[in-house]
């Protein structure tokens, strides 16, 4: 056993270097340090930054469902408007239909006014009854014969010329024509036959006229034959 108070100088004795091992204990442990701090830094540097493609993932994904919904709105949009465009052909087209029988029925009014207009036309003049609008007045000497000729009827109306379930009582223009002809016109816009009626008067009156006429002779002989 050795002291430490033995003599120095003796070289069997060497004294030990606490420095010296204890600083290179402290290096070595220092690197190893180093090194493992510094592949970790590298190794984190160099991994995935999953946050990173998590977030590029959502973004890419919500991209995704606004294309997808851009393009089902713009199928939609196109399903739409062709909708409304063959909607709008077919009003269009029940548009003109409409529009063609209304001017149709505008054109058969039209026509029956005119008619109308035709006959009021050809009555006015009737109307002045005035001496000194008349040329080559003439009594009328007999009506009975000509208003017996006359085959008076009842008849209904086609449904374009007036209402077809109002029965009416009146002539026929081309049976009247054969008896008066004077009565009777053709119509220029439709060239149909009309009765002027008032040319129908004179004959009545003259008619009952008669027959008041005969009665009252009649009356004149049975007072005669009586006495």
């Amino acid at each position: 056993m050795r002291f430490a108070g033995d003599r120095p100088g003796n070289p069997e004795i060497a004294p030990i270097s606490l420095g010296s091992a204890g600083s290179a204990g402290n290096y070595s442990a220092a690197a190893g340090a180093v090194d493992i701090g510094n592949s970790f830094t590298s190794m984190r540097e160099k991994a995935p930054k999953f946050d990173v493609l998590s977030a590029e993932a959502m973004k890419n994904q919500a991209a995704e469902n606004i294309a997808a919904q851009e393009a089902e709105a713009a199928v939609a949009g196109a399903g739409l408007q062709a909708f409304g465009q063959s909607k709008g052909y077919q009003m269009q087209a029940q548009a003109t239909v409409e529009a063609a029988e209304v001017q149709a029925e505008a054109s058969k009014q039209n026509a029956m006014v005119g008619a109308i207009g035709g006959v009021v036309g050809k009555a006015l003049p009737l109307m002045f009854s005035d001496e000194r609008t008349k040329d080559s007045i003439q009594p009328i000497e007999t009506a009975l014969e000509k208003l017996r000729q006359l085959k008076p009827v009842t008849f209904y109306y086609k449904s374009e010329y007036g209402d077809p379930f109002r029965r009416h009582h009146g002539f026929v223009a081309q049976q009247m024509k054969s008896v008066i002809p004077d009565a009777v016109y053709k119509d220029d816009n439709t060239g149909l036959y009309c009765i002027d009626t008032s040319d129908l008067i004179g004959l009545l009156v003259r008619g009952n006229q008669e027959l008041q006429e005969r009665v009252s002779r009649l009356e004149a002989r049975q007072m005669l034959e009586a006495v």
